[in-house]
């Protein structure tokens, strides 16, 4: 399990889980336009994109893979 905070909530995730699936988890609702469960991961639309502590650029939640002590602001 990888230990993660999304807006001040910490909670913990199984490895290989994305930014969206773990804040699906905690009842934070990101909105997506080009994610489908059923589909590959696009990533074109960048609606879902949020800001990852210690990198320069927002990144897309639904294909950005969640690290050990991540600190993800949706908001």
């Amino acid at each position: 399990m990888i230990n993660i905070t999304i807006d001040g909530i910490k909670t913990s995730v199984p490895e290989g889980s994305t930014i969206l699936q773990a804040a699906a988890k905690v009842g934070i609702d990101i909105p997506t336009l080009c994610y489908h469960p059923d589909q590959a991961v696009k990533a074109n639309c960048r609606v879902c994109v949020c800001e990852v502590e210690g990198n320069r650029l927002l990144q897309a939640a639904c294909s950005q893979p969640v690290f050990e002590g991540m600190n993800v602001k949706t908001r």
